[in-house]
């Protein structure tokens, strides 16, 4: 896996920034809804390979 998820409640503005600030953006392919009526926006962090 090469794009770790993390999912945040969607009224959490200050949760978003914290996960913007290390480069962790938006996957709304990756949403999610635990219940009908919620539905946590999930962000992914795009992770390189180093060859050794």
């Amino acid at each position: 896996m090469n794009r770790p998820p993390l999912s945040t409640r969607a009224r959490s503005p200050a949760a978003h920034r914290i996960h913007e600030r290390p480069g962790f953006v938006r996957a709304p392919e990756r949403d999610w809804s635990p219940v009908p009526t919620a539905a946590p926006p999930t962000y992914a962090l795009e992770l390189r390979v180093l060859d050794w």
